[in-house]
């Protein structure tokens, strides 16, 4: 039977640490985002409902109608700055990065975090990178000597999740889903991590028996949201799977918050 990992006690525990540490009083974070597209819209709510279990305060908003209307909020804005896509047309990825700058970027996504992390240094971590390296400790324990395959290479997961397990100690494969024969890099793993995106990507012949799977690719299909492993396929097979949506995703908010008390001074 496959168990099926949600990440609420997990969260808790990561929120717990934050809240305990007195200078976590002197974080904040603004959350900016377009509030007519429904996935961004849910995802700057989860993060609001956060802000009680966190204790510090998290303001949403939509983003600026215009370049200088964002210059003047970020320089009224002490704390943590995320802002989610989509961005307004007017701006793009790299420009907003650097307009936010390193002191209040949470998402780690700045080139002085990116590159501390790649020099085997992490502080600020992309957090869905950060969230399901944790996920994978909490299921499995020390990743030392474990086998893991990485599926997806974006900067924001791929890339910052297999830093995450070569300076734990794991033998990582990075994969895509253009990769020619996918399963061939995933089939030997024992942890698969999968952040693209793509419906029922991987199933039971890309996973070995008794393997864990991370399912971080989220789509909405309709009225539900499905991940990239196709879990009928792999029930019974694969020793563990996180759940859809609940497994990496509270997590990631969880480590979202830990960043920007991070950035406000605490030490968790």
């Amino acid at each position: 039977m496959t168990r099926i990992f949600r990440g609420d006690a997990l969260a808790d525990e990561i929120l717990g640490a934050v809240r305990a540490d007195p200078a976590c009083a002197r974080a904040s974070l603004l959350v900016l985002r377009d509030a007519s597209a429904p996935p961004a819209a849910a995802y700057a709510a989860r993060i609001e409902s956060f802000a009680p279990r966190a204790g510090f305060p998290v303001t949403v908003r939509d983003y600026p109608a215009t370049l200088a209307e964002l210059r003047t909020l970020l320089e009224a804005t002490q704390g943590a700055v995320l802002p989610i896509h989509p961005l307004p047309d007017w701006i793009d990825a790299a420009t907003l990065t650097a307009r936010v700058g390193p002191d209040r970027d949470p998402e780690g996504l700045h080139p002085l975090h990116a590159g501390a992390l790649a020099l085997g240094r992490p502080g600020i971590v992309p957090p869905t990178a950060d969230a399901a390296f944790r996920v994978a400790k909490a299921i499995v324990g020390p990743l030392s000597g474990k086998t893991a395959t990485v599926v997806g290479a974006s900067p924001v997961v791929g890339r910052p999740l297999a830093l995450l397990l070569i300076a734990a100690g794991a033998t990582v494969r990075v994969a895509q889903a253009t990769t020619r024969d996918l399963a061939a890099e995933t089939r030997d793993a024992e942890i698969v991590f999968s952040a693209v995106g793509h419906p029922g990507l991987l199933g039971r012949d890309h996973l070995r028996e008794g393997a864990v799977g991370i399912d971080i690719g989220i789509t909405r299909q309709g009225e539900r949201l499905v991940g990239d492993i196709d879990a009928g396929k792999v029930e019974g097979h694969a020793a563990w799977l996180t759940h859809v949506p609940d497994g990496v995703g509270p997590v990631t908010v969880a480590c979202l918050m830990r960043n920007a008390a991070l950035l406000g001074g605490a030490g968790v």
